[in-house]
């Protein structure tokens, strides 16, 4: 399963050409404190129409400090890959779109053969996990110069890691090296996803609490509950200190103020006839309604005001979420308008090819687009009235599993996976929705793909609960119906 998935997966990035992203101005800020710049041949446009994978070291990123990403170890393995695939440059993002197939292939082959379920179900779910990840909304962003492909293939790791927590000792040590691999990239790729510490903490130490018959603090005493509550810890260390940063660092406090204009100027203060009242509400002059709808970056920029230093310290987003909280209206209108351009799943402002393939300026791809196709088949407006149920139906699910769980059978994890995944969802929706302002598209990657991996798991579930229902209806258990394993015990091969 892992050769047939990787192998899928390099076809689709190598065949005819190779695909990334191309750079929308925020590639540096990453690759620039790596001491690494793109090689852009003369007069071809920098940014936004090609995707550049070849990177040199260059004197002008000198003394620049990395940004801090849990992208810069898979781009520091890159480096070494690099010369070894002999590919071009100091550093080529072709290198980097490799070892995330191949990372995603062992998430791939690891979740699926998790499942309890005959060989032909886990074999569905493989393809159905191949099919998300290797949509175009997600896998075109494997070889480009931003933090999206460390939380995405991160993701996955941890849905892949979740299912083994909790059974016997080695496969609780496997699921946690999946687990905390996935969720160090995940949680600490960027500012967005810092929140996630929280649902795969708690899913880490929960889904490898003891399923005897103890009650109580009792189920978290034995060895597998304390190597995994140890591995949260570490996690949730790892994401104070990157929270500490942003909050005392001036360039923490800077991205804040950037995201913070985008987010007020255009989705709360949009039309200059309301923006004095939603001005004065926010504590920032009202002459700054001239500047409705403009992006921190625009032409006509409130940063070009000589009012801004005076109120920098009202474009925060504790000052947003006051706001948000003492006229909720808005809550539920800019929630209803990111779940939209989240519906839209993927980019098409970005080009994707290099100019060696051949492309018009600015071309994106479309080889795999099995999810984006299904989502499009929607009404383009329905934004959160597809999220809010389809997250609520499959955590019903997930706690009915866990209510009518029969001995220690595979559900547990299962159930445990999708709450995790759907947490993750609904919690990654909100920085983007509510504190970023621009480009929420893109930046609803991981609310999608957690939300598409959790249908997945979910229907693997049901399906495995209803055979068991029909199956005690007929009398013994078939061959087919694998038998639930207790943690430690043999498992025999026809279960796996």
């Amino acid at each position: 399963m892992f050769g047939a998935t990787l192998a899928g997966l390099l076809i689709r990035f190598l065949v005819p050409s190779p695909v990334g992203q191309a750079d929308n101005r925020d590639g540096p800020r990453l690759m620039c404190g790596l001491g690494l710049a793109k090689v852009v041949p003369h007069g071809k446009p920098t940014f936004f129409r090609y995707a550049y994978f070849e990177y040199l070291t260059t004197s002008k990123c000198a003394g620049r400090l990395p940004y801090p990403s849990s992208e810069l170890v898979p781009l520091e393995i890159s480096r070494m890959l690099t010369p070894v695939f002999g590919l071009p440059g100091v550093v080529n993002l072709i290198a980097l779109g490799v070892l995330f197939c191949v990372l995603s292939a062992v998430a791939i082959a690891s979740l699926a053969t998790a499942l309890r379920i005959p060989w032909w179900g886990q074999w569905l779910i493989a393809a159905a996990c191949w099919l998300i990840i290797a949509d175009s909304a997600f896998f075109d962003v494997f070889a480009s110069p931003f933090s999206e492909p460390a939380a995405l293939v991160g993701l996955l790791l941890v849905a892949a890691g979740l299912l083994y927590l909790g059974r016997s000792w080695r496969e609780t040590v496997a699921g946690l090296v999946l687990a905390g691999s996935g969720g160090f990239l995940t949680i600490l790729s960027k500012e967005q996803y810092l929140v996630l510490a929280v649902p795969i903490c708690l899913a880490l130490v929960l889904a490898a609490a003891d399923r005897g018959p103890w009650r109580g603090l009792r189920r978290f005493r034995n060895r597998q509950a304390g190597a995994a509550q140890l591995v949260s810890a570490a996690l949730a260390v790892m994401a104070a200190g990157y929270w500490v940063w942003i909050y005392v660092s001036g360039g923490g406090q800077r991205l804040e103020h950037i995201q913070a204009v985008d987010m007020i100027f255009t989705d709360i203060v949009t039309k200059r006839s309301t923006a004095p009242a939603q001005l004065r509400a926010l504590g920032l002059p009202t002459t700054w309604a001239r500047y409705a709808g403009d992006y921190y970056w625009a032409r006509r920029s409130v940063r070009l005001s000589p009012l801004f230093s005076r109120y920098a310290g009202k474009l925060t987003d504790l000052n947003i979420v006051h706001f948000l909280v003492t006229h909720p209206s808005y809550i539920a209108s800019v929630g209803q308008s990111a779940a939209m351009y989240a519906q839209q799943l993927r980019v098409t402002s970005l080009g994707d090819y290099p100019i060696s393939a051949g492309h018009r300026r600015g071309a994106y791809e479309s080889r795999v687009t099995v999810l984006s196709w299904l989502m499009h088949q929607l009404p383009p407006h329905t934004g959160l009235w597809l999220y809010i149920p389809l997250w609520l139906a499959m955590v019903a699910l997930a706690l009915v599993a866990l209510r009518l769980q029969r001995g220690t059978t595979w559900h547990r994890n299962g159930a445990a996976t999708v709450l995790c995944l759907t947490a993750c969802a609904a919690v990654s929706f909100i920085p983007p929705a509510y504190f970023a302002g621009i480009s929420t598209t893109r930046h609803m990657v991981g609310t999608n793909l957690s939300t598409a991996v959790a249908f997945t798991i979910s229907a693997a579930l049901a399906f495995s609960m209803i055979s068991r229902a029909l199956a005690r209806r007929r009398g013994p258990r078939t061959a087919a119906e694998p038998v639930a394993e207790t943690p430690g015990a043999q498992v025999s091969p026809g279960s796996r």
